[in-house]
């Protein structure tokens, strides 16, 4: 791969723009729409069609910032690419893996389409039991079709029997899913051992508590957790997707900035009148599920919307990304400010957070908290059983127990 100086930009099949270098300014990077591109197909909802360029000084764009891979993935990905292309920065990652990324926006270089990425079956990969290293397998195979951010390690694929069910259901072949239908994540045995039972049993409460979240399923033998894409709009193309990063305009480096009650703001903002309400209730528990099993990790980037196209109705994504850090990292606490502190509150602060920033009765708070103990409660015996059955889970499932109940204590006014 040469050196170029810039990128086309997609908006689900549609060529809407092109991003470049800055020729003025060093880490600079500018943003053109191409002339008569219509409203709808905007790239970012912070970023309307307009005939003026669009300038970022810290790095790509937000938008353009959001779905590109941290830690493992990206230091594979320069490892493999950096000897073929000269000024290897944020562009030239965009050019490798923005062909397939979270949301509706695609990358690729001028003048081409984004590729189609190859099938995998994810049922084989549930049903993996071998002793290599699949997960580097899957790094090397897929790593380049990986639009994906988080320093934990994971990657997209693309489902064949998903793909063939889109088909059967009268898509066309084109437009049936070209890019990733899964995220499949990884976890470092030094750093964070078991991660991916972790948030499985945190993505189980979740779902127990009244939260909307992905399918998700752990697979070969507990090393990998399986998540169904979100983002998907059952037509065999892409919803917008946009995290809270990109719509307070911030670079990724700056995703601990700020607080819940920034975000709270936001979802006013952005996501349409009439849904706004339940946002906010999603949110609430969200924010309350995050303390219950003591998540330090919940920041911006752990939040965003969805949307069909710029003019479309906006609402709140389903939770995501949701694990138990202090079991790994014991003094750990809330990753944004609540109240002015990053401890973890208790029920009376967040009943008073609930009311006074999410516009929700005291009575509805105190509902929603009491649903949240209770999928924990329900779930603390799905992981005392998975720990039981597999030893090497034994250290973190005793943790999790542990901050749960002391989480769980906090919620109902115990602590």
């Amino acid at each position: 791969m040469n050196a170029f100086e810039g990128l086309d930009i997609f908006t689900g099949h549609q060529r809407v723009g092109s991003l470049g270098r800055s020729q003025l300014q060093a880490r600079a990077y500018v943003f053109n729409y191409f002339p008569a591109v219509p409203d709808e197909q905007a790239v970012s909802l912070t970023m309307p069609v307009l005939p003026d360029q669009y300038l970022f000084q810290h790095g790509v764009h937000p938008i353009f910032q959001m779905n590109l891979p941290e830690g493992e993935l990206r230091e594979m990905l320069r490892n493999s690419f950096q000897k073929a292309v000269q000024n290897f920065d944020d562009l030239s990652l965009l050019a490798i893996v923005g062909q397939s990324q979270i949301g509706r926006v695609r990358i690729a270089l001028p003048g081409r389409e984004p590729e189609a990425m190859p099938p995998q079956s994810v049922q084989e990969l549930k049903s993996y039991t071998g002793s290599e290293d699949l997960f580097a397998d899957l790094m090397q195979r897929f790593g380049r079709y990986s639009g994906v951010s988080g320093v934990q390690p994971k990657v997209l694929v693309r489902d064949n029997e998903t793909v063939a069910a889109a088909s059967a259901a009268g898509e066309p072949e084109q437009v049936t899913y070209r890019d990733a239908t899964h995220i499949v994540k990884a976890w470092n045995p030094e750093r964070f051992p078991q991660l991916a039972a972790n948030e499985y049993f945190c993505m189980l409460a979740a779902e127990r508590c009244g939260l909307e979240v992905p399918a998700v399923e752990l697979a070969a033998e507990g090393r990998l957790l399986i998540v169904r894409r979100f983002d998907l709009d059952g037509s065999g193309g892409y919803l917008g997707f946009e995290d809270f990063c990109v719509l307070n305009g911030l670079a990724t480096d700056d995703k601990y900035l700020g607080s819940y009650q920034d975000v709270a703001e936001r979802i006013r903002e952005f996501v349409s009148p009439h849904r706004v309400h339940d946002a906010m209730e999603q949110y609430f528990l969200m924010l309350a599920l995050t303390c219950g099993v003591r998540n330090g990790d919940a920041h911006l980037k752990n939040f965003g919307v969805l949307y069909g196209h710029a003019e479309a109705e906006i609402r709140l994504a389903p939770a995501y990304d949701i694990v138990s850090t202090t079991p790994y990292l014991p003094n750990d606490s809330l990753a944004l400010l609540f109240g002015g502190s990053k401890f973890f509150p208790q029920r009376k602060a967040l009943v008073t957070f609930g009311r006074r920033f999410c516009g929700l009765t005291e009575r509805r708070v105190s509902q929603l908290l009491d649903w949240v103990v209770h999928g924990m409660e329900s779930t603390l015996a799905d992981i005392a059983d998975y720990r039981d059955g597999h030893p090497e889970f034994t250290g973190v499932g005793e943790r999790m127990l542990a901050v749960w109940r002391e989480g769980m204590a906090d919620l109902q006014g115990h602590g």
